[in-house]
């Protein structure tokens, strides 16, 4: 799989009540940007331009992006359940989140925590198209509602994957001393 800095939007974040990942990506400027302050994170910016820009096309030709999710070391205790949803918010004009309003685009079922085990995916979705009528959101994040008591123990770490590099598939056709 393809990953890239720029595209994470949870890394070993811990989950007690509901919130939103540490991250949102900025489909405009193809940064992550902290969803709690608003302001851009720098760590992984490739070069010195001040806009990247980046089009997250369709995966290498095979399908859409896909965002996922996995759970930390730890076995998590006492919530009920987590549903995890891919949230999208336009751009309230200032350039950054605040003041935007993200809305659920698309979930998972709520996973019971007799289910998140530890060290595993919890899911795994196609990047959703948007619906019909609703605005082109510029900043994605992901949305962990907890039910039930809080968690304890639970961590997760989640991008946008981008799929498989070719070198994946395609190092063990060459002759060696090439």
């Amino acid at each position: 799989m393809l990953a890239d800095q720029n595209m994470v939007l949870s890394s070993a974040q811990p989950i007690t009540a509901t919130a939103q990942s540490t991250n949102a990506y900025d489909l405009f400027t193809g940064n992550l940007i902290l969803v709690a302050s608003g302001a851009y994170t720098t760590t992984g910016i490739i070069g010195n331009a001040t806009t990247f820009g980046e089009d997250l096309g369709l995966g290498r030709g095979k399908g859409t992006p896909q965002i996922e999710v996995f759970s930390g070391a730890g076995t998590p205790i006492t919530a009920t359940s987590l549903d995890i949803q891919l949230q999208g918010a336009p751009d309230a004009g200032t350039g950054n989140t605040s003041g935007v309003t993200y809305v659920a685009y698309i979930g998972t079922e709520a996973i019971p925590i007799a289910s998140i085990l530890a060290s595993s995916r919890l899911a795994r979705f196609d990047f959703p198209q948007r619906r019909a009528g609703a605005a082109l959101p510029r900043f994605i994040a992901l949305n962990y509602v907890v039910a039930g008591s809080n968690f304890a123990g639970l961590t997760v770490t989640s991008y946008i994957n981008l799929g498989g590099t070719s070198a994946q598939t395609t190092m063990g056709n060459y002759a060696s001393n090439y």
